[in-house]
């Protein structure tokens, strides 16, 4: 049986993937929490705040869409423990959090 990543909607607390975010860059990542930078993308954890992290994001899937599932699959192969999120449906969600934040 042939095994492939396809993308999937489900509901998440925006915070709580805030909190546990590890944000994938081209040549290292940072801490969705505490924005430290410079991190492996292999960690675990924040060496900053601590956070184990529970969710991954690449940045690299918006600027190289064609490669999506390839980024993804060799990701997950390392770390399949791991949530991968969408990069831009995680920004374009805490900009209207912001926003409602604001203007609440």
């Amino acid at each position: 049986m042939s095994r492939e990543y396809l993308r999937l909607y489900r509901e998440f607390d925006i915070e709580e993937v805030k909190e546990q975010l590890l944000i994938l860059g081209d040549l290292s990542s940072d801490c969705g929490k505490c924005r430290a930078i410079g991190l492996d993308s292999q960690s675990e954890r924040c060496p900053e705040c601590g956070t184990v992290f529970k969710y991954v994001a690449s940045r690299r899937i918006d600027m190289h869409p064609e490669e999506r599932f390839r980024i993804v699959r060799r990701y997950l192969e390392k770390k399949p423990h791991m949530i991968f999120i969408d990069f831009h449906d995680y920004q374009k969600t805490m900009g209207q959090k912001k926003a409602r934040d604001f203007f609440a």
